[in-house]
């Protein structure tokens, strides 16, 4: 346990996934709870998963060396309280997210400021937008402003996905037989992806159903421009990399989907899922599995058999949901709630063991 405990990055992770798990579990507790769903999602499992990632990075990214058990701790108990109560106060526990969101942005600040670092405004910005919209959503209960947070999602996807990339990119060169290779990801592409994706979110909010239509499709282009760097065979051989391929790939289609639809009025709630599970999810998937062993004492970057199942099952309850529910009302609610809650407990199955038996090393590069 004290292994285990080594650095909040870990309970972090899996508590999340034990939030996931739950979120997607609940559609059999009560089928008509499409709002705790989510909610269980949005304001409990993803923050609890970014928190876990930004403890651990941000050493990194800072060079700080400190004391992270007050902030982990306080941060803990504020997504502790809001899993409390969140079934008998909804806006209470939003409050609690909220303020959640607040320490986070401070911390995160703080660290940028002690070591002058100007190369992470981005992700100030990013954490400012998760606090004024989830304190708008606490205090007006307006389900459009927790929706929105699924495009804020994506875009702090975008923005942590390119440094994991250029990690997956280095470690996928290590074995080809190129000469002096070098992956370097384009940064102007994650820029525009992110600048898109808040445009994407303002407009869902405050503008009309067409307007919102051409900022989808816009940010489903982009993704897919962004693929570009990675059509190599040397990167495509590893499954980490078509990891992160196949993430951006399901986002672009959700994207591009959502674009259309708006544009000709039609209802936009299936190309959604292709997003959130495909693309948000994918997205955290596959920083928990590259963080997961990178920081725990793994020189390789080799995802666990578990979890290289675990990775096309979720892409599996992404089209399940979005697609195969026009075949048959199974793949609406009861395929994807099954192979989602089965992606998260083959990760703890994986995980847990290798956190409780390797202390929390550094970044090895």
């Amino acid at each position: 346990m004290n292994t285990f405990l080594t650095h909040p990055m870990r309970p972090f992770f899996v508590g999340a996934a034990v939030l996931a798990i739950l979120g997607a579990l609940v559609f059999f507790i009560s089928p008509s709870a499409v709002i705790l769903h989510r909610q269980i999602f949005l304001e409990l499992m993803l923050p609890a998963a970014y928190g876990g990632f930004l403890t651990a990075a941000l050493l990194d990214w800072t060079g700080f060396s400190g004391n992270l058990k007050p902030v982990a701790t306080l941060m803990a108990a504020l997504l502790l309280a809001a899993s409390a109560i969140l079934p008998f106060s909804p806006q209470t526990a939003s409050f609690f997210v909220a303020a959640y969101w607040l320490v986070l942005l401070l911390f995160c600040a703080w660290l940028i400021w002690l070591d002058r670092n100007t190369d992470n405004f981005a992700l100030l910005t990013l954490l400012a937008a998760f606090t004024v919209f989830q304190t708008a959503y606490a205090a007006t209960g307006d389900l459009n402003l927790l929706r929105a947070q699924v495009h804020l999602n994506m875009a702090a996807v975008m923005f942590v996905s390119i440094r994991v990339s250029v990690l997956l990119g280095a470690e996928a060169l290590k074995e080809c037989r190129l000469k002096d290779p070098v992956f370097i990801p384009n940064a102007v592409y994650k820029n525009i992806a992110i600048t898109f994706l808040l445009l994407h979110a303002a407009a869902e909010l405050w503008l009309p159903a067409q307007t919102a239509g051409f900022t989808a499709l816009a940010v489903g282009f982009i993704l897919l421009a962004k693929l570009r760097e990675l059509h190599h065979h040397e990167l495509l051989r590893k499954h980490y990399v078509r990891t992160y391929y196949l993430l951006q790939l399901f986002a672009a289609a959700g994207y591009l989907w959502t674009g259309a639809a708006k544009l000709q009025n039609l209802p936009a709630s299936a190309p959604l899922h292709l997003i959130t599970l495909g693309g948000m999810m994918g997205g955290v998937m596959m920083v928990w599995l590259t963080a997961g062993l990178w920081h725990s004492g793994f020189t390789k970057l080799d995802y666990p058999k578990l979890c290289r199942i675990a990775v096309p099952i979720l892409f599996a309850a992404a089209v399940s949901r979005a697609v195969l529910m026009n075949v048959n009302p199974i793949f609406f609610i009861t395929v994807p709630t099954i192979l989602t809650a089965a992606v998260f407990v083959l990760y703890l199955l994986t995980f847990v063991p290798i956190f409780r038996e390797n202390a929390f090393t550094g970044d090895p590069e």
